[in-house]
């Protein structure tokens, strides 16, 4: 008849030992994701001021605007910014696929890169539908 309090007693003393610790382990969490999106941040930024000094590459600074947006989207906590998110993509793949377009016409890229560019807008404009349907459900 005692067993089970002093089972419960137990379970409850050890579960309180772990709460500082996923406390911890929250704030540890919370920490590397802001970090990291200012490691994404600045990298977009100074991918950027390459590209103002005439030495950047268009494609390195969508592949950082990319890699920023799609961390912002994965870890927002609310539909609406995760669809702000998906749309930003969108947008830069739409981009993307415009300027690989214009190079092809001029033989500097080929058809299977704006082949994959397409694939890829198209992968991005399906996931935002997918979230907002998600978003309209409830």
């Amino acid at each position: 008849m005692n067993t089970p309090r002093i089972q419960i007693l137990a379970l409850l003393a050890a579960s309180s030992l772990f709460a500082p610790i996923a406390r911890a382990d929250e704030t540890t969490y919370a920490m590397i994701l802001k970090e990291r999106d200012a490691v994404l941040t600045r990298i977009l930024t100074e991918r950027e001021a390459r590209i103002a000094t005439g030495i950047g590459d268009d494609e390195a600074v969508s592949s950082a605007r990319l890699a920023l947006c799609t961390f912002r989207r994965d870890i927002a906590p609310l539909k609406a910014e995760k669809i702000k998110q998906q749309e930003l993509i969108v947008a830069v793949w739409q981009k993307r696929l415009a300027s690989l377009k214009s190079r092809a016409t001029t033989g500097v890229v080929g058809p299977e890169d704006v082949l994959l560019a397409t694939d890829s807008l198209l992968q991005a404009q399906q996931l935002l539908e997918e979230l907002q349907l998600d978003a309209k459900k409830g």
